[in-house]
């Protein structure tokens, strides 16, 4: 439960750094209450970049505001932090603080306390204890849409956008990336790999379509954007599939995203909606 009671207490919120394109959905609703009466009352507000916004604001004097239920959903298309923090008269004390992907959401309930939801519904888990080794469960992030790259420039690698993942900085990550892509035509090549924050720790392997029964394999990649060059074709039309599969130890918090290069100028290769990332804090 938490209670305001002070006429200058709230709860307020920001993020890490500037959204990309959307600024987060935040809902609250909450009771106040006095020795004569209930109250219902509920707020929504959009997030302000680094500026802490109230969610919930100061009760009046003699009241007492209970917080039900707090939403904050990433609406935007890259992983921000979240800080929700008590203002104490201008004194701050962080309650949570949680790194979001693309349509995943923080919820607090009465009761329950907070929680993170995966873009698929489902409550993500983390068991932390400190300095010994911690793991958590395995996550999922989809891809919502196409993501075309048709440079003007043969072999300019992309983000895969929205396939991507949050990582911690000195946690270790296990990771996989399926992506299905199609081929403006066979005789357009490609190369997919990833990128990230600065790391202590990087190993990966890819593998991708070069005709109908082969495939371009890379192993023990030690550095982002690897290869540097792509194949010389892809096997099908449509139908050809990706695997990047690796393990890292970020030294500073950030992102791992799927990265891509079409072969040909102006020949796309594209990512196809349903891509999909596995991956999991191991430590």
């Amino acid at each position: 439960m938490i209670i305001l009671t002070n006429t200058t207490d709230k709860i307020q919120v920001k993020l890490d750094t500037t959204v990309t394109t959307n600024q987060f959905r935040c809902f609250a609703s909450y009771r106040d209450t006095t020795t004569t009466s209930i109250v219902p009352v509920r707020n929504v507000l959009n997030t302000n970049n680094t500026t802490y916004v109230d969610l919930v604001d100061s009760p009046a004097a003699s009241t007492q505001r209970i917080v039900d239920y707090i939403s904050i959903y990433n609406s935007d298309t890259a992983n921000k932090t979240v800080t929700i923090s008590f203002n104490d008269n201008g004194t701050l004390y962080e309650l949570f603080v949680t790194t979001l992907a693309p349509c995943e959401k923080i919820e607090y309930q009465e009761g329950l306390g907070f929680k993170v939801m995966s873009n698929a519904g489902s409550v993500k888990t983390s068991l932390n204890q400190g300095n010994n080794p911690a793991s958590s469960t395995l996550n999922a992030v989809i891809l919502g849409s196409d993501v075309i790259n048709n440079n003007a420039v043969a072999n300019t690698i992309q983000d895969v956008t929205g396939l991507s993942f949050p990582v911690l900085a000195s946690k270790a990550y296990y990771f996989k990336f399926y992506i299905n892509y199609s081929a403006a035509l066979t005789t357009t090549g490609s190369r997919f790999s990833i990128s990230g924050p600065s790391f202590t720790s990087l190993c990966f392997m890819s593998e991708y379509s070069l005709a109908a029964t082969t495939t371009t394999r890379n192993a023990n990649s030690i550095a982002y954007d690897l290869p540097a060059a792509s194949n010389a074709s892809s096997g099908q039309l449509v139908g050809n599939n990706a695997v990047i599969e690796g393990y890292i130890i970020p030294s500073v918090n950030g992102t791992v995203i799927a990265r891509f290069a079409s072969e040909v100028l102006s020949s796309a290769i594209t990512a196809k909606a349903g891509s999909v990332c596995f991956y999991q804090q191991l430590t």
